[in-house]
């Protein structure tokens, strides 16, 4: 009874607000037309030849929302399609840039690409019917009620891999108790990233017996071969750079950093005239906005798709600052540079992956808002691996200090190469838990 009635009420809320949300698509349609090509099938619409080319198949749907899931889930897919090399595995994104990053690097693996349904529950039940998986797969915390439910009918197991109940969405997760737990409820198997991300969910009411602690996933993406081979494809030529130059790497900067790198930039290039400097924004949408800030702070930027030759190499007073304009390749650059600041983590965003430019065997500077990788950052820290900076003068100084201090460097390099060692195995341990699973359907 008591399932019902919060069925029922998120069925009405979803259908109420269903006016309002068509506008916003509208909107976003208008103001962003990259979306309409996926717009359809979020809506359930998906081209005929998807289904005819699921019919007859063991189908296993592997769903992670953008571009940072998809990045992370590489390596498990490749396992995955490994070990069960009879099934045919959906891909499920739920951005475009997710959607190309699945297609670069995933397309060896999987049979068919597509968008992720509303959460409606006409639309749900209708794309669980005609993928009919045998097993559904989603990264992290992709909780959608009305899917979940669809799957549950069915009987269709569903796993949470790689889950995780931040620091800033649990409070909002314990508001919703009661209905959260009811869909919690409906998963197969939680396989969660840390001891503290299950007990979170436990507090939030998943069944005490599906919960596991399997470890990070992206420890094993970020020391796989894969990555390694990438990283050397990376070449200094690609920028415009001789090998004997430094490279600071700014990742996956967000609104807010850019000045504070750029600023930290400044001072470090009055001190070491061949420092370069490569600004990767998390979005390329700000792209046009990044290049303002670097004209307004006195230098003048170029895009790595405009890098024809050893173009970079000249005019030491004014150097260029490289804006990173691809998606998927920061990390293989990681690999060339001597420092490496992690955004999202001086403004207030959570951070991002720190262990890309761990794994390449560099010191990781990042801020103080880690929150989205508040374990990592901490392994990091405390193993010297990663230096934390309050702002664009600390930055400065605290590279400037390990420029002076080479073996403090390699000490350092060495620290936060062994963090990412150290703590693989999360992808073995939930292909084991998941194989296991798979045996009783």
């Amino acid at each position: 009874m008591k399932k019902l009635f919060f069925v029922g009420l998120y069925q009405s809320i979803t259908l109420l607000l269903l006016p309002f949300f068509l506008l916003f698509i509208l909107g976003t349609l208008l103001r962003k037309p990259i979306y309409r090509k996926n717009m359809a099938q979020r809506f359930g619409l998906y081209p005929a030849t998807f289904f005819k080319l699921l019919q007859g198949k063991k189908v296993v749907w592997i769903h992670a929302a953008s571009v940072g899931e998809v990045m992370m889930s590489r390596f498990f897919v490749r396992s995955f399609k490994a070990r069960h090399p009879d099934s045919a595995i959906v891909f499920s994104t739920i951005t475009p840039t997710g959607q190309a990053a699945a297609r670069e690097y995933l397309s060896d693996f999987v049979v068919s690409f597509i968008y992720f349904p509303f959460d409606y529950f006409w639309i749900a039940r209708g794309v669980v019917r005609r993928i009919s998986p045998t097993l559904f797969i989603f990264m992290e915390t992709e909780i959608w009620p009305n899917c979940l439910r669809s799957l549950s009918k069915r009987k269709i197991p569903s796993i949470m891999a790689n889950g995780r109940i931040s620091t800033r969405s649990f409070p909002g997760y314990q508001k919703l108790r009661p209905f959260i737990s009811l869909v919690l409820n409906d998963v197969s198997l939680f396989l969660m990233q840390s001891a503290q991300d299950a007990e979170r969910l436990i507090r939030l009411g998943a069944p005490l017996n599906r919960v596991e602690e399997t470890g990070n996933m992206k420890y094993d993406q970020a020391g796989s071969a894969e990555d390694q081979v990438s990283g050397a494809c990376a070449s200094f030529a690609a920028m415009g750079l001789s090998e004997d130059q430094l490279l600071m790497i700014a990742g996956s900067t967000r609104p807010g950093e850019e000045d504070a790198v750029l600023k930290a930039y400044r001072i470090l290039h009055s001190k070491m005239p061949g420092l370069r400097l490569m600004i990767a924004p998390r979005h390329l949408g700000r792209l046009d906005a990044v290049e303002g800030l670097v004209s307004a702070a006195g230098f003048q930027s170029i895009r790595k798709g405009q890098i024809s030759g050893p173009s970079l190499k000249e005019d030491v007073d004014t150097p260029k600052v490289i804006l990173m304009d691809t998606l998927g390749e920061l990390a293989s650059f990681y690999a060339l540079a001597h420092f490496i600041f992690v955004g999202g983590s001086l403004a207030p965003f959570g951070g991002h992956n720190p262990l890309e430019p761990a794994a390449c065997k560099k010191p990781v500077f990042f801020g103080g808002h880690m929150e989205n990788f508040q374990e990592i950052a901490e392994q990091l820290t405390r193993s010297g691996g990663g230096i934390q900076v309050a702002d664009g003068n600390e930055l400065a100084e605290r590279i400037l200090w390990l420029s002076k201090h080479p073996e403090e460097y390699e000490q350092r390099a060495q620290a936060a190469y062994d963090v990412v060692f150290n703590h693989r195995g999360a992808v073995q341990r939930n292909l084991d838990r998941i194989a296991l699973l798979m045996e009783k359907i």
